[in-house]
């Protein structure tokens, strides 16, 4: 007969990297975590992790297990949510994921103000800077900055906002803004890339229905914007940032906008989710709250 203390236990050891974290995070002793997945394990019998002295090191077979040991979770939380989510009142929990990037673009501020408004509702974010598949790893929103062309999916995708971007360079460092006349301009220059699963290697630049594309040859490349935004100010590179997040700089002349006759491939935020039928009120609150949010922020 199959125990769902079992698989959620190990679950919650794989999740947590040992069974000592585990057990400090769940309150449950170290040594029922270790019975139950050798229960587990003999049940199955199959070796799910592999054990030393530090650490623990899941299987190939363990990966795969585990991965439906989180949709099982999932799916109870889902359960007990769609009950807790009967009153007027969004409640339960909500499994969100989404890039670093979201985060200094405001999202943080707007999730705060979500807590705020409906504290009924719990919220658990996970920042990845990869692809992540929703359904499989159990999450019920994820939050993604993508191009003008969205990979094809079976997934409900709703925009949230429109971000726009710019070359900028810092106008005391090493290269003049005179010297960024052009796209191909780039190719002499140093520069600093964003480096991400949803992004190209090369820019694309319109001017007048003219295309031009510039290879993203950098001599930094990272998936952390703040670094590119740092590595911008020292004043020894040029790169393309998000205008909402060098406000600041541009007022006070620390950065500066080049190429501004062309404009960049659009980005926007999205959100993405499973389907539209049966979801959660409380996830269609958070939806509704950070496309206001960002809406009222500009």
């Amino acid at each position: 007969m199959i125990d769902f203390n079992e698989m959620f236990m190990f679950a919650k050891v794989i999740e947590c990297g040992g069974f000592l974290a585990a057990s400090k995070k769940f309150g449950i002793p170290k040594s029922t975590l270790s019975r139950k997945i050798s229960a587990l394990e003999q049940r199955l019998n199959v070796r799910l992790i592999q054990r030393s002295t530090r650490n623990i090191m899941i299987t190939e077979i363990g990966k795969e297990y585990y991965q439906y040991c989180v949709q099982m979770i999932a799916a109870a939380e889902k359960a007990e949510n769609l009950i807790n989510n009967k009153s007027d009142q969004p409640t339960g929990k909500i499994r969100i994921t989404c890039p670093t990037i979201l985060m200094d673009l405001g999202l943080s501020k707007t999730l705060a103000k979500f807590m705020q408004a409906y504290p009924e509702v719990v919220l658990q974010v996970k920042i990845f800077n990869r692809d992540v598949d929703i359904i499989a790893e159990g999450y019920d929103i994820s939050f993604q900055l993508m191009g003008k062309e969205s990979k094809n999916s079976n997934l409900i995708m709703r925009k949230i906002a429109s971000i726009s971007s710019s070359f900028m360079l810092n106008p005391a460092g090493r290269i003049h803004p005179n010297q960024v006349q052009k796209p191909s301009d780039l190719h002499q220059l140093p520069t600093v890339g964003w480096l991400s699963s949803h992004f190209q290697s090369a820019w694309t630049f319109n001017k007048e229905g003219r295309e031009v594309k510039i290879s993203n040859e950098s001599c930094l490349v990272c998936d952390d914007i703040r670094l590119l935004k740092e590595a911008i100010l020292c004043g020894r590179a040029t790169g393309c940032l998000p205008l909402k997040l060098a406000r600041q700089e541009i007022h006070d002349g620390t950065l500066t906008t080049v190429l501004n006759d062309w404009q960049l491939e659009p980005r926007k935020i999205v959100a993405i989710y499973p389907s539209r039928q049966g979801l959660l009120p409380a996830v269609r609150a958070l939806i509704d709250f950070v496309v206001e949010d960002f809406a009222q922020d500009g």
